[in-house]
Formats: C-alpha cells, structure tokens, sequence
C-alpha cells in the first residue's frame, strides 16, 4: 500500500468509495462529479500536494485532504486544517486511516503549520443531513461528529476535543408561531415595539445596532444584501423608525433551507423577548417563502440556544471541535 497524490482520473472511485463507506456510517452527504470538483479541486485554497489517496494493488482503498489559509500572516499564526480521512469499509481497522492522516499532517507541517484544528474556518465545506430527514442539508459541518468512524480516529492519534458546536433543526412545513410569542408581541406593540419588514423610507438605524452588537460581519452581510436591485427582505424590531434588533435577510436555499445571516437585539432593547420573536418570525416568514426547513449551529453554551429550542428547533447533532499540536 503507498500513498500518493490524487489525480484527476480517481475522481470516481474516490467518488464511490465517500459515497459507500462514509455516508451510511455518518451523517455527511454524498458527493456527485461536480459537487467533489467544486469543493476540492476549484476551491481557491485548493493544494494539490493535500489531496492524498491511499492504493494498494491499484485500488483506491483511501483519501484524506488537509488544507491551510494563512490569511496573510506567519504561517505559525494560523491552524492547519484535516477536512477528511476516508477508508473503504472493506480495508477498517488496518491503520490506512491513521496512515493518510499522518501524511496530511506531515504536508501541513511542510506548509509551516504548527497546529491542526477540525472546525468550521476550514476553507473546505463539507454537506451533511440531517439525521431522519429527506435531503435537509446543511452547506458546512461545523467540526466532527461525535463517535463517527473519523472522530474515533483522530482521537486515537492524539486530537483533543476543545470545544463542541449544537446543530439545530425545524421542519417548517407545519411551522406556526407559538402562543406566548404572539402574546408577548401583542403586548410589546401597546409599547411601540414591532416586529416587521425593513423599509428604507421608515426605518433607519442599522450601523447604530451593529456599532452596538459589536458585529462586523452582520454588518457586511446586511449591507452587502442592502445594496442588491432587488435586496431580500430583512425582519426587523423598531420603535419610533429606529431598528433596534434583525434577523435575515430572508431567503430560500435552492435546498429548501431558510438562510440566516444573524440574529440581534440592540441592548437596550433587550429583555422584552424581541429576539425569540424576530426569530420565530423568521421561521414563518421563511415557510410562506418556500422554504421547508431550517438548520444552524452554534456553541453548546451559548445563551442564544434558548431561542432556538424555544421557537421548536431541536438539537439533532453534535459535532466536537478538535485540536492537534504538530511536532516537527
């Protein structure tokens, strides 16, 4: 057996050995010609010298790839990244696995990496389903699902789990907005408070929230989206015109799934249940938007959890964050 680098002419076996020998024992999608091309080989920090397969008697029994963005620092500043180790089922358990790994890492300590991390900066994205569902898909695992065949292997060679990312899912197929949401927006109105769409002529006030959230990234998304013909429209709290929390833009994914960009209440607005409002609108508006489901994730202790499960999404699985430390 020998590793050696991917050419284009493995595409379909290692097509076929991802499709069969990862996807029924995980929760990733499958990949197609296109879908593999424009996630490894088109991606723009594509290295060939990281697309490694592992050939024994002249087949393709394994491939991995390891990726790096150095963002134009030191390369020592920044992580190397493992996106995947993937053995046919035929060939468990014979150390291949461990093998392609060790020659990612070896390319990443080539490219100056003194770390690797598995998490959702990879500039790779991978797909995964939701478990129980008919093609809900979300574009990027956030890091390695637990107890899959790939996160015992990297524990077993010296990763660590240092963090823990939620995955979160509702069917909006039947979606309505609870109850105690319509109540306390009710209530929330006699005061001057309402959830509704932005309209430039009516409301102002957005760099005022973000410059409070503390947020540049909602601010380049919303404002990218702002500056479109045709801009998506984005949920708002306001009182008096001025915007005091966002959720949106809203969109549907040609997958079905209802995009988020972000979600934020100004801090003197908070404490009034704006934020489980604006995301619930959200989900609704998102269902008569066409959409049929939601999905995102965050960190297992971050506070905003509570609007999630509160609007009916439901944890439907997690994914460690792990970290390796590479010694030359």
């Amino acid at each position: 057996m020998e590793i050696k680098k991917f050419e284009p002419s493995m595409i379909n076996d290692v097509i076929n050995l991802w499709n069969e020998s990862v996807c029924p024992h995980s929760v990733y999608a499958p990949f197609s010609a296109e879908t593999f091309r424009a996630k490894f080989l088109d991606n723009p920090h594509f290295d060939e010298d990281g697309l490694l397969v592992a050939v024994k008697e002249g087949k393709i029994i394994g491939f991995g790839n390891a990726v790096y963005n150095n963002q134009g620092k030191d390369p020592r500043e920044t992580p190397g990244y493992v996106t995947c180790v993937a053995v046919d089922k035929n060939y468990w358990r014979r150390g291949i696995g461990t093998k392609i790994l060790l020659a990612l890492e070896d390319f990443l300590k080539g490219k100056g990496k003194t770390y690797v991390r598995c998490l959702f900066f990879n500039p790779v994205k991978l797909e995964w389903l939701v478990p129980g569902y008919d093609r809900h898909e979300h574009p990027n695992a956030p890091a390695i699902p637990f107890n899959s065949p790939f996160y015992f292997l990297l524990l077993a060679n010296g990763y660590n789990v240092n963090g823990q990312e939620d995955a979160y899912h509702v069917n909006l197929s039947e979606y309505k907005l609870p109850d105690a949401v319509v109540k306390r927006m009710k209530a929330n109105a006699e005061e001057g408070y309402t959830i509704t769409l932005y309209d430039p002529e009516k409301h102002y006030g957005f760099d005022e929230l973000f410059d409070a959230l503390k947020n540049e990234d909602w601010r380049r998304q919303i404002g990218d989206n702002l500056k479109k013909e045709k801009p998506a429209p984005v949920i708002i709290a306001q009182k008096d015109g001025e915007i005091l929390g966002f959720t949106g833009p809203l969109a549907t994914m040609p997958s079905g799934r209802a995009f988020l960009a972000g979600l934020g209440v100004h801090p003197k607005a908070q404490r009034r249940g704006l934020g489980k409002a604006l995301f619930c609108m959200l989900c609704e508006e998102s269902k008569n938007n066409g959409a049929k489901f939601m999905t995102l994730h965050t960190g297992a202790a971050n506070p905003a959890r509570e609007i999630y499960l509160y609007a009916g999404m439901r944890v439907v699985q997690s994914f460690a964050i792990m970290r390796k430390e590479l010694v030359k």
